[in-house]
């Protein structure tokens, strides 16, 4: 009687080499090293916000935000943006582009 003695062993390569590649982070992971860290604070406010108005709470958050810098209180407008930054992060970063906008346009002389 002939027997075939099988090429790579037990295991196929094509069974192995999957598993040796660098393991992807799923999409919602929010571990990484160039978002800084969240503030309790913030976080707490956060919630506290999205108890309050729901889904709204990011568009809420950024009125506010957007409320402190029309008045010059930008410890205030600085708080709300990060809580805005909490809830979304897409409308943070538009509100901080036209935050930076309209600082440029202010310190443009006008004739």
């Amino acid at each position: 009687m002939l027997r075939f003695a099988p090429r790579y062993g037990i295991v196929s390569p094509a069974l192995v080499r999957p598993s040796r590649l660098k393991q992807a982070q799923a999409v919602n992971d929010n571990g990484r090293e160039d978002v800084a860290m969240l503030c309790d604070e913030h976080v707490e406010a956060a919630l506290r916000l999205f108890a309050l108005h729901g889904l709204s709470a990011a568009e809420h958050a950024a009125a506010q935000a957007s409320s402190a810098d029309a008045r010059g209180d930008a410890a205030n407008a600085t708080h709300w943006h990060e809580v805005c930054r909490v809830l979304d992060r897409r409308l943070a970063g538009a509100l901080r582009q036209r935050r930076l906008h309209e600082m440029k346009d202010d310190a443009t002389p006008q004739s």
